[in-house]
């Protein structure tokens, strides 16, 4: 199989608890690990026993960086940096062409720079989602003032902005009820004009491949 981003080599792990933020405990067939959770998302399905893949590391204050999680019958990807890098393979299919990645806008920084196929250049985000409910994958799963100043910055530059699924069981996408505010300023930003587009990415324990369109609920 063909992957838009192959991963490394990975290890297997059960998760036992998160003990803050940025940090799990997990337990492996060497014992007990600290491992850095690369999402700061409420990840509520996230349970004891649930399998992970993790690429380890040497030296530093944990044993390695979490790459993915199992819930059900999907990995879910928990690491969105592999996304991000497999970006322009997503927009090429699209017809544009990737400018480059990181640019800074009135002091963020957002995902990348493209060229659409108007030849207009345009300013392009990506939000991760990980959590899915009835079958549609949501975002933010947290009030999060950043994503709504992204989402602002976007609406009032005729940006791009895509929403990745990071799994592959989901049907849709919606924004979060978790925060009503980012929900509404959607809703604005699209009737106005914003350019938003939700992929779902099809995750094995290899790599990622970008998959299909699903419809965005508002």
């Amino acid at each position: 199989m063909g992957f838009d981003v192959a991963f490394p080599p990975s290890r297997s792990a059960r998760f036992l608890e998160r003990l803050n933020r940025f940090v799990v405990l997990a337990e492996t067939g060497a014992g007990k690990l600290r491992l850095h959770l690369p999402n700061t998302g409420r990840l509520r399905w996230l349970r004891p026993g649930t399998a992970l893949r993790f690429l380890p590391r040497k030296g530093g204050r944990t044993a390695g960086r979490v790459l993915l999680a199992r819930e059900g019958d999907v990995w879910v990807l928990l690491d969105s940096s592999w996304a991000e890098a497999a970006l322009p393979r997503l927009v090429e299919r699209w017809g544009w062409s990737w400018l480059g990645a990181q640019p800074r806008l009135e002091g963020h920084r957002l995902d990348g720079l493209i060229l659409d196929e108007t030849g207009e250049k345009r300013f392009l985000e990506m939000k991760s989602a990980t959590h899915v409910e009835a079958g549609r994958a949501c975002f933010p799963d947290a009030p999060s003032t950043r994503a709504r100043a992204h989402l602002k910055l976007l609406a009032e530059r005729q940006g791009v902005l895509v929403f990745a699924v990071l799994r592959g069981d989901a049907r849709g996408f919606a924004p979060c009820p978790a925060d009503p505010a980012f929900a509404a300023a959607l809703a604005s930003a699209l009737a106005a004009g914003l350019r938003a587009r939700a992929v779902r990415v099809r995750v094995k324990k290899a790599g990622l491949v970008w998959g299909e369109e699903l419809p965005i609920y508002c």
